[in-house]
C-alpha cells in the first residue's frame, strides 16, 4: 500500500527525490579531509561511509516506498537523474590529480598518506555501482561517461562482461558473478574477478568472429578499454611518478574488491531452472537478493534494489521497486559488505534465509558439495 502525503499524492522513496547525489558527492570527503587540517582527517572517507554510514544505515533502517505505477514516466524521463550521476565524473577524476599531488609533492607523514590513498580509493570505488547504472542506459552519452568513471577504476570492461554476459547468464552455474550456497567470499572473489575478465574478451572475440573480423582487430572493444585504462596510469606516472603505480594499483583493487563483495551478496546460492529447450528460464526478482535501508540505497545508487533491475534491466535506478517476493539480506549493503568477508558469521545470518527461501521452491539451489541439506539436493545445481 502506497504512502499518502499531506497533498494526497502517494508518497515516494527519499531515495528517488535526491536520486545519485549522495554517492556524485562522495568524491569530495577527500578535499573535505584536507580542509578540516589533514592529520586523522585524511582517513574521512572509511570513516564517515562504513562507520558513521553504518551506524545511520541501522538507526534509519528501511525505505521500501516504490514510486506509484502512474507516475514512473515522469520520473524515468526527468533530466535531474542523469545530471546527479554525470557530477561524479569531473569530481572522481578531480579528487584522483588532488590526492595524487598531495601524497607525492606535498610533505606528509606515512599514515596521512596511507589514509589519504585509501580515502582516494574508497572514493573512487563507490563510482562503481553509478558506472554500472549510466552503462546501463541507451543513451551514447551516459554510456561513454560511466565508461570512463569505471576506467578510474581500472575496470572499463564492466560494460561489456555486465551488459552482454553477467544479465544472460545470471544465477547460473555459468555466471561467474553468481555465488554458490556454502561458498566462501575468500574463495569466489578471484575467480569472480578473474572470470569476468576472461568473459569481456571472449564477447568481444564472438562479436568480432560473426563479423568476419580476428580478436586483434581495431574493432575490439577491448582493445579500446583497456587502453583508455592505461593512458591514465601512464599519464600519472609520468605527471606524479613511480609512487603513482601503487596508488593506481590501490584504486584498481579497491573498486573490484567491493564489486566482488557486492556480486556475493547479489545472487549468493539462487539459480535459474533449465527449460525442457536447454535454455534457462528468464531471470525474476526471485534470482536475486534485495535490500531496502535507506543509507545503503542512496550510496550504491540502489544497486541493492537488485531483485527489480534484473528482471527489469533497462529499469533506471531513480524507479527501482522494492520485490517483496525477493529473497531479503538481514542488513543493509554497508553492514553486509563486512559480513561477507567474515564466513562463520555469513553462514549464520544468511544461510538459515537462503534455505527458509529454497523451501518455497520457486528457485534452484547453487551450491558447493555437501552445503545443502539432503531434502534440498535433488535437482540442485552443485559442484
Amino acid at each position: 500500500m502506497a504512502v499518502v502525503a499531506e497533498s494526497g499524492k502517494p508518497e515516494v522513496s527519499i531515495i528517488t527525490k535526491v536520486g545519485a547525489l549522495p554517492v556524485s558527492i562522495a568524491p569530495l570527503l577527500p578535499f573535505v579531509g584536507w580542509l578540516l587540517g589533514g592529520g586523522i582527517f585524511h582517513w574521512i572517507t572509511p570513516i564517515v561511509l562504513f562507520g558513521f554510514g553504518i551506524v545511520l544505515d541501522h538507526l534509519i533502517g528501511e525505505d521500501l516506498r516504490n514510486v506509484p505505477a502512474e507516475q514512473e514516466a515522469r520520473y524515468e524521463k526527468s533530466l535531474y537523474y542523469r545530471l546527479t550521476l554525470w557530477l561524479y565524473w569531473p569530481l572522481q577524476a578531480a579528487v584522483v590529480i588532488f590526492s595524487y599531488y598531495l601524497i607525492t609533492q606535498t610533505p606528509m607523514a606515512l599514515h596521512e598518506q596511507i589514509g589519504l590513498a585509501l580515502s582516494m580509493a574508497i572514493a573512487v570505488g563507490f563510482g562503481a555501482t553509478l558506472g554500472h547504472e549510466l552503462c546501463h542506459h541507451g543513451n551514447r552519452l551516459d554510456r561513454v561517461i560511466g565508461v570512463n568513471v569505471l576506467a578510474l577504476c581500472g575496470m572499463a570492461n564492466f560494460l561489456i562482461y555486465h551488459n552482454y554476459g553477467h544479465h544472460k547468464v545470471v544465477a547460473t552455474p555459468d555466471d561467474p558473478a553468481s555465488a554458490r550456497f556454502g561458498q566462501t567470499f575468500w574463495s569466489f572473489t578471484v575467480p569472480n574477478i578473474w572470470g569476468k575478465f576472461l568473459m569481456s574478451w571472449r564477447i568481444e572475440a564472438e562479436r568480432l568472429r560473426q563479423r568476419g573480423e580476428g580478436p586483434l582487430s581495431p574493432r575490439n572493444l577491448m582493445i579500446w578499454l583497456t587502453a583508455l585504462e592505461l593512458a591514465w596510469l601512464i599519464g600519472l606516472t609520468l605527471a606524479f611518478g613511480w609512487l603513482a603505480i601503487a596508488l593506481f594499483a590501490l584504486q584498481w583493487i579497491t573498486p573490484r574488491a567491493l564489486l566482488s563483495v557486492g556480486d556475493y551478496l547479489e545472487h549468493y546460492g539462487l539459480a535459474r531452472r533449465r527449460l525442457p529447450s536447454g535454455e534457462y528460464e528468464p531471470p525474476r526478482a526471485v534470482h536475486s537478493w534485495d535490500d531496502g535501508h535507506l543509507v545503503s540505497s542512496l550510496l550504491f545508487t540502489v544497486v541493492d534494489r537488485h531483485s527489480d533491475h534484473h528482471e527489469n534491466s533497462g529499469r533506471p535506478f531513480q524507479i527501482l521497486r522494492a520485490r517483496p517476493e525477493a529473497a531479503r539480506l538481514p542488513h543493509g549493503y554497508l553492514t553486509m559488505v563486512f559480513v561477507a568477508l567474515v564466513p562463520a558469521l555469513w553462514r549464520r545470518m544468511v544461510d538459515p534465509i537462503a534455505i527458509e527461501f529454497y523451501e518455497r521452491g520457486e528457485v534452484v539451489p547453487h551450491a558447493v558439495p555437501g552445503a545443502l541439506p539432503e531434502h534440498l539436493r535433488e535437482g540442485a545445481y552443485v559442484y
